[in-house]
């Protein structure tokens, strides 16, 4: 599939884990028949057969149709780990250890290619592009962004920390972010024999003042525009918390415009409802 073949329907989706199940049958089926072979079994391929369908075919008593509930065993329905004949529980830790610095190999390969070079020129571009935004305004202090499933954003607006994230194209804004007390544990690397690192990370939480999605108007396509956003959406907040809404003047408001008023004027909160 390609990007512009936009998102699997479930049709399509099911005859694909279909399909994956068709070739690990036909790979385990084969699995079993060396086994029993080795351990001389008089029809090592009808055994095989056998054993597969008991294991891992179970039909609903009704319809006839194989359940797929996950309290029974099931066939893998996807090539990942080469349908688990790749898994890295075949490996030892030395092949582990080889096969992520292979990987490590190909990443920095890639990151040499034109293709890559282009987009890290973009990025420096953006990021230089985020670095005049602050620049230009005072009280507001970005200390980490960016990722992919999630998008964070991290720092200060005017004293009041932060916490932007994004996944699946929903976001939430938080501010003022306090200690929870809890922790979670998180990757934090690879060690040398090709296992991974972890360690506690301490849990904030804050006050959510925004949510929405990534067609809320404003949203931005850059990290520029994205810190604009955000700041946006904390100094409005803000100013609505401590905005006494002309509550005074609002009679003489009304009277020169001919109507009620409905907005508040500095902070734009809603004060009567249709």
């Amino acid at each position: 599939m390609t990007d512009d073949e936009g998102p699997l329907t479930a049709a399509a989706d099911r005859e694909l884990r279909e399909q994956a199940r068709i070739g690990a049958r036909a790979r385990y089926l084969a699995y079993l028949t060396e086994a029993l072979d080795e351990r001389g079994s008089a029809d090592p391929a009808g055994m095989a057969e056998a054993l597969l369908a008991a294991l891992t075919e179970w039909p609903d008593i009704e319809t006839g149709e194989l359940c797929r509930c996950s309290c029974h065993p099931q066939l893998p329905s996807s090539g990942l780990h080469d349908f688990g004949f790749g898994c890295s529980c075949t490996r030892t830790r030395g092949q582990r250890r080889e096969s992520f610095q292979q990987l490590l190999n190909g990443i920095d390969e890639y990151w040499q290619s034109p293709e890559a070079l282009q987009i890290r020129a973009a990025d420096e571009a953006a990021e230089q592009d985020l670095q005049t935004w602050l620049a230009h305004h005072p009280g507001v202090l970005v200390h980490s962004h960016g990722g992919w499933a999630p998008e964070q954003w991290r720092g200060e607006v005017d004293e009041h920390s932060f916490y932007f994230r994004e996944r699946g194209g929903d976001w939430d804004l938080e501010i003022d972010l306090r200690p929870t007390g809890q922790t979670m544990r998180v990757v934090d690397g690879q060690n040398d024999d090709g296992t991974t690192r972890y360690r506690q990370l301490d849990l904030e939480r804050g006050d959510i003042i925004a949510s929405g999605t990534l067609y809320t108007d404003g949203y931005g396509t850059n990290p520029a525009e994205r810190a604009y956003f955000i700041v946006k959406i904390i100094r409005d907040h803000l100013r609505r918390k401590v905005c006494a809404h002309h509550s005074d003047e609002l009679a003489q408001i009304s009277d020169i415009l001919g109507s009620r008023v409905r907005w508040c004027p500095t902070c734009g909160i809603r004060l009567l409802q249709d």
